[in-house]
């Protein structure tokens, strides 16, 4: 060893002890920083006009066992626009002793208004050392209203109901709906939300907004009977000892109803701020219930908490926090975990679609978060154009484990880009809509209309799409009256072709030779993508809708029972309730799935879609427990099941041949639910109807009622009539089964398609290891096109229709990796070839 490296070694060993008795010398002293000494203040930002004094107050706190002075300065003065004077200089106390002092902040008029500054205030020992910091953010103040009305949204309604008929038909029927409206009267309920019992006010979260449009109408018309009727909710809500303050609950909901709530409350005192029926008494009793909110909310915030739920509390939230122009708790809403920035850069994919796949969540999410962009426009701030970080969404929520029932909370598919923003957010629904612009119904959602947010997301990005989706609507929101733009463009309509989208895994199949008058394309939608949590049904590889003739055959809320019903997760979210391949009656594991092959051409569109699933039994519901279900596990031994459907959509019908493929005989129950169950070809009776499909209390069938089983041997066609509209499935392959017809679950009030007493479900069944279906479905009114259907193989079928074409379909490598289609149809000398690629 050279002196030189004996050098380094003795002054190196120097060097780490030097080290460490510094860092241990530090260690104490932010120690004995943070635990004896305390400067604090419970309200660190306030909002005043120009050449206002704003009073904080603070308290310092000597926890050492000796008497100590300390002295307090603010941080760079001569860097403040504000003028700062602070209650005192220096000050000693004795052990364990306290000072309540004040920091005077006059708000300068070169702070724009919204502008803020921050002053802080520095704690030092006796020795000069800054032992602690206080800040404090000084706001100077805009003039109310500023959140979703401003004086100059005013006068654009205004002009837009003097010069437009829709805008003046609309406030029409806005005003004769506020007239007959009453708000209930303030009184605690208490009540199961859905399973737990709490006490709140009983005021729903419509409530909210009702308060907004009587505020609006007013500004409107001038009348103050509408005035009044605000005002009177306003001093119930928050009345000092009675209101909010009593009681930290102000609607009969749960989270998302409360932001509700408090979105639109916050926005029409905004409105009302400065009419005389708002003493400064009624002010501070409003900001006084607004913090507690803010303070109830922040306990709810979780960076596992990814759900409409929360992003609609943090909303009502975010409101109440730019009302009260309090800009650090703003900050921290949007960017704490479980805040705004969470919940879009975690919970929206990378194809813009919210986690949960249901659409009226999904708009739920969209509409809040499009009202808070609007809201910071008019404040002066941009989110319609800020990007949020991409995060990694958990498999966990915050009260359930990945698998809990079944349910699975991350995202699948493509990650896509590092930032997401609200423009990601307004589009992707388009390629799934219908052409009134109605949204497939899809996971816990029925058929959705168009949201107000597209008039909002119209008048800031200019899409063409969106301009189409509002021309379907009547423009009879308060948003289409405030925000709408006076005159829309005409557009084609943008989604008559098939499309897909990866990460929520649907596939929407259109017919082409009716691109010309949309609603008489047959349009199937496909299944196969991220599960969506609590709200997300088991249902891949399924035909989730079939639509023709502006008709609604299907959706993915056939039946209800409601989330505090037992059949809500043994029933409605289930395999079974979908028009799907079931395996021993059991519920299909969710896992990411895929989609091998998709195509669209002139006489053929074409999508495979696949997974490889396990399958379990049902969850059970148990009242005593929160969540109210007893889980179970999939049985020892059971490994996934391939599971393959594709699916062929011509200008006629319907093609879906399902492939299903396992290391054990299991019986697979392919189940399609049309309504109006009119007769059945090639099938024979066999045994008496049963009570119940089944009796197993593990079963999803035992909700399936009068239930008829038959044998086939040659195959079947089942027709069904619901009106003029009508529905033929042809069973072709397998030519031998079991065949059963049965009523389809209901849950009580019929509303569109859901709970319909006349709906039936149609199922063949074999037992193997490996099965093939290929059945032919085709949607009409009058007389079906098809004359006859022939098949001597299981992947290969002819089509005969009426006019004379004859449409061979062939399947290439049915089982195979990676299956190719060809269809040839032929019509006098003229054929026509497509094939899949």
């Amino acid at each position: 060893m050279n002196v030189l490296s004996l050098k380094f070694k003795v002054g190196s060993k120097q060097f780490l002890i030097g080290l460490f008795c510094c860092l241990i010398n530090t260690w104490c002293y932010a120690y004995s920083s943070t635990s004896e000494v305390v400067l604090s203040s419970s309200l660190q930002t306030q909002a005043a006009k120009a050449n206002e004094i704003i009073t904080y107050n603070f308290q310092l706190k000597n926890r050492k066992s000796t008497s100590e002075t300390y002295t307090l300065n603010v941080k760079h003065p001569r860097e403040l626009a504000s003028e700062n004077i602070l209650s005192v200089a220096s000050i000693t106390l004795e052990s364990n002793g306290s000072y309540n002092g004040t920091l005077k902040v006059t708000v300068s008029d070169r702070i724009p208004l919204g502008g803020q500054e921050a002053s802080i205030i520095e704690l030092k020992d006796s020795e000069g050392h800054i032992i602690e910091t206080l800040e404090f953010i000084s706001v100077r103040s805009k003039p109310h209203p500023f959140l979703l009305a401003t004086t100059a949204v005013f006068e654009e309604a205004k002009q837009k109901i003097k010069n437009y008929t829709w805008a003046k038909q609309n406030l029409d029927n806005m005003l004769k709906e506020l007239d007959d409206f009453e708000f209930p009267e303030r009184k605690i309920v208490s009540k199961p939300r859905p399973t737990k019992i709490w006490s709140s006010f009983d005021y729903s979260a419509s409530d909210g907004e009702k308060a907004f449009q009587l505020a609006l109408a007013y500004k409107l018309t001038g009348k103050a009977v509408y005035k009044q009727k605000v005002i009177s909710l306003i001093k119930a809500v928050f009345d000092k000892t009675e209101g909010y303050l009593s009681i930290g609950a102000a609607t009969n909901g749960v989270q998302v109803h409360e932001g509700n709530f408090f979105l639109f409350v916050s926005a029409a005192c905004d409105i009302l701020y400065n009419e005389p029926e708002l003493s400064s008494t009624a002010k501070e009793n409003i900001e006084a219930s607004f913090r507690y909110y803010l303070e109830l909310n922040k306990k709810h915030m979780d960076g596992l908490g990814i759900m409409n739920h929360q992003a609609s509390a943090n909303a009502g939230a975010i409101f109440v926090a730019l009302y009260l122009q309090d800009i650090p708790q703003l900050e921290y809403l949007t960017e704490a975990d479980g805040g705004m920035g969470d919940q879009i850069g975690k919970g929206v994919m990378a194809d813009g679609w919210w986690f949960e796949g249901t659409g009226n969540y999904c708009y739920l999410v969209v509409q809040r978060y499009t009202l808070v962009a609007q809201a910071f426009e008019n404040y002066g701030m941009d989110l319609y154009h800020r990007r949020f970080p991409t995060k990694f969404k958990s498999k966990d929520f915050e009260n359930a484990k990945e698998g809990f029932t079944g349910m699975k909370f991350d995202n699948w598919g493509p990650t896509g880009k590092n930032t997401r923003g609200l423009e990601d957010m307004v589009t992707p629904y388009v390629p799934f809509m219908d052409e009134n612009a109605y949204l497939v119904s899809t996971n816990d959602s029925d058929l959705k209309a168009p949201n107000e947010f597209y008039e909002l997301a119209y008048r800031e990005y200019k899409f063409n799409d969106l301009a189409w989706v509002i021309s379907k609507t009547e423009r009879d929101s308060w948003v289409s009256l405030m925000y709408g733009v006076p005159e829309l463009p005409e557009m084609k309509d943008p989604r008559t072709g098939s499309d897909f989208r990866e990460n929520i895994g649907l596939v929407a199949l259109r017919s082409q030779g009716q691109k010309e008058t949309p609603e008489n394309q047959i349009q199937a939608f496909l299944k196969y993508g991220t599960h969506g949590g609590w709200h997300g049904q088991f249902d891949r590889v399924s035909l989730a809708a079939l639509d023709r003739n502006g008709h609604k055959y299907f959706g993915s809320e056939m039946v209800w029972y409601g989330y505090g019903n037992p059949g809500y997760k043994e029933c409605v979210q289930t395999s079974a309730t979908h028009n799907m391949v079931i395996v021993d009656e059991l519920q299909q594991e969710a896992v990411p799935s895929e989609q091998l092959l998709f195509y669209k051409g002139d006489i053929m569109q074409a999508s495979v879609v696949e997974t490889n699933a396990r399958w379990r039994q049902i969850p059970r519901w148990n009242a005593e427990k929160f969540p109210p279900w007893d889980d179970t596990d999939y049985a020892n031994g059971f490994n996934p099941i391939q599971q393959r459907r594709i699916s062929i959509v011509t200008n006629d019908y319907v093609i879906l041949a399902d492939y299903m493929k396992s290391d054990k005989k299991h019986n697979y129950d392919w189940l399609i639910h049309p309504v109006g169950f009119s007769s059945i070809e090639g099938a024979k009776k066999k045994g008496n109807s049963l009570e119940k499909l089944s009796t197993d209390g593990n079963s999803p069938y035992k909700y399936f009622e009068h239930a008829q089983w038959y044998t086939s041997k040659k195959g079947t066609k089942v027709e069904f009539i619901e009106g003029e509209h009508k529905l033929d499935v042809h069973t072709v392959w397998p030519k031998k089964s079991e065949i059963v017809i049965s009523n389809y679950p209901n849950g009580g009030k019929q509303r569109r398609i859901r709970n319909n007493p006349d709906r039936r479900t149609y199922g063949v069944r074999v037992n193997e290891k490996e099965a093939v279906f290929l059945s032919v479905i085709e949607p009409y009114k009058g007389e079906p096109s098809i004359k006859k259907i022939e098949s001597a193989s299981e992947n290969e079928i002819t089509v005969t229709l009426k006019d004379g074409t004859v449409q061979t379909i062939s399947i290439e490598n049915l089982k195979g990796t990676l299956p190719k289609i060809k269809i040839t149809e032929t019509l006098g000398d003229i054929v026509k070839t497509e094939v899949t690629k």
